[in-house]
């Protein structure tokens, strides 16, 4: 009995202590709780991110590295130079730009997109908003290497998939162009107050600019399908003529960056590695007297505009005199230019493309394109009376007879400095011709000397995620560089 009285008392007392320690532990987390914490994540300061890291894609390593020298826009020093020989290995920067698309605007607009439709957060608007920008993280990605995960990508946090199924870009353009028909659609009657008034740094939450900037990359995305599917092309450019579109360089869609050294280029043009100008562009704007010149690239110690010629073997190089060559002009190149992702003279000049290509109408056409031309000079600041000399000059009218070229040169240099932009309008279009390469002092590399088409998959990803790379390559064609994406017919 003695026993069993004993034993009651220790549980006793052990039930006592452990409901102390209990209380005692509730109270540490009581005081452990910071009252300022954030318990919600602010769909707000996501959007912004994904916007900044949108813009700065335009002078990411995909851009700077790769694009801008398959275009011919300029020429990299040191190991920089390697893509412009056309040359391949570079396992570890396809990686790395692979992984930087998803894991910085595709990232963070795929949670934008999740809260913005949860029980608690739905805000339609704020969600439209959000569609645009995640379709232009998707059109890049899928530009640069075709066939990518899609409808599962993005979505390894939320939805813990750590293998997406790579989708076709067929059907991946053909579900942008619905996503932004959908956001047009909801924005045209939505109060700009559901929208982001105070984290909006491309339009001030200014939502008839955001019906705009949508409906002109859609416009974008329906031309590159010309080649390809040019009744889904004609049918989409028809709906977005019907809407409003950019026209002045107040709808231009840009962003200057303020942190660190400021916009990339700056780096670009003054530290490691040295980028110098392509003879391509300068023969251009020299050979048409276009005023663009002066804004594009600065001149070399002797006052001239002295270009580099692309994709020179080592030993050419050697004697290219390649730094007194010119760089990259101040406005393009300083660290508050500004970073463009889609313009109003990108826009007038695709629809001069259109008039020519649907409406077989080559007035309206020539209309169109002496407006890109002049919006283009507008948005570079060009004085008025620069712009009137020009557009009085041979190469402002169309001639009739080259007149896809002529519009297709406009594009390339409308798209400075949006040189991701650039390589793809090349891909699609053939303007301006790059020629194959089959001298001496020029590089064939990886391609046999024909222009880069795609960027291929890296061995980490084929890796990691071996069953959908591998579909996606059979389905695709081969993991090379000169394998062209699904609308690139030219």
């Amino acid at each position: 009995m003695k026993n069993i009285q004993k034993t009651i008392r220790k549980t006793v007392v052990a039930l006592g202590i452990l409901l102390l320690f209990v209380a005692c532990e509730n109270h540490l987390e009581d005081l452990y709780d910071n009252p300022n914490a954030v318990t919600t994540i602010d769909d707000a300061a996501l959007f912004t991110n994904a916007v900044r890291s949108l813009f700065i894609g335009t002078s990411d390593n995909a851009s700077s590295h790769f694009a801008g020298q398959h275009a011919h826009y300029y020429v990299a020093g040191s190991t920089w130079r390697a893509p412009d020989q056309y040359g391949d290995g570079f396992d570890g920067d396809y990686n790395s730009i692979f992984n930087g698309l998803y894991g910085g605007t595709i990232r963070h607009i795929e949670e934008v997109l999740e809260l913005t439709t949860a029980e608690g957060t739905s805000n339609k608007v704020r969600n439209a908003m959000a569609h645009i920008i995640a379709v232009l993280g998707y059109a890049k990605i899928t530009d640069a290497f075709g066939d990518v995960p899609y409808t599962e990508g993005g979505k390894g946090k939320s939805q813990n998939i750590v293998q997406p199924k790579y989708d076709t870009q067929e059907s991946i353009y053909k579900d942008l162009i619905l996503r932004l028909t959908n956001s047009i659609t909801i924005l045209k009657t939505a109060d700009p107050t559901m929208g982001y008034p105070n984290s909006d740094p491309i339009f001030n939450n200014d939502l008839s600019k955001w019906i705009r900037f949508a409906n002109s990359v859609r416009l974008r995305l329906a031309m590159r399908l010309r080649y390809v599917d040019p009744g889904l092309s004609e049918a989409t450019v028809n709906q977005c003529l019907s809407q409003p579109l950019m026209e002045t360089t107040a709808h231009d869609a840009f962003m200057i960056e303020t942190e660190g050294t400021g916009n990339a280029w700056f780096t670009r043009r003054t530290g490691f590695p040295s980028v110098k100008v392509s003879n391509t562009l300068i023969d251009q704007l020299q050979g048409t007297e276009d005023p663009r010149l002066a804004v594009f690239v600065s001149t070399n110690g002797n006052g001239d505009y002295s270009g580099m010629v692309n994709g020179l073997t080592d030993q050419a190089f050697g004697s290219s005199d390649f730094a007194n060559r010119s760089d990259m002009g101040l406005p393009l190149a300083s660290p508050d230019s500004k970073l463009y992702v889609i313009t109003a003279a990108e826009v007038w000049l695709l629809r001069a493309e259109a008039a020519l290509a649907y409406d077989n109408d080559p007035v309206s056409a020539n209309t169109l394109y002496r407006k890109g031309i002049e919006t283009s000079m507008n948005q570079w600041e060009v004085a008025a009376p620069e712009i009137t000399t020009f557009l009085a000059s041979p190469a402002a009218t169309l001639a009739g007879n080259n007149d896809e070229e002529q519009i297709g040169v406009q594009m390339w240099l409308a798209l400075t400095p949006n040189f991701f932009e650039g390589w793809s309008h090349i891909r699609r279009t053939g303007y301006p011709m790059i020629p194959i390469r089959t001298t001496d002092n020029l590089s064939k590399g990886a391609t046999n000397g024909i222009m880069p088409h795609r960027f291929n998959y890296s061995s980490f990803e084929l890796g990691s995620n071996t069953t959908n790379a591998t579909e996606a390559i059979n389905r695709q064609g081969a993991n090379k560089i000169d394998t062209p994406v699904w609308w690139d017919k030219n």
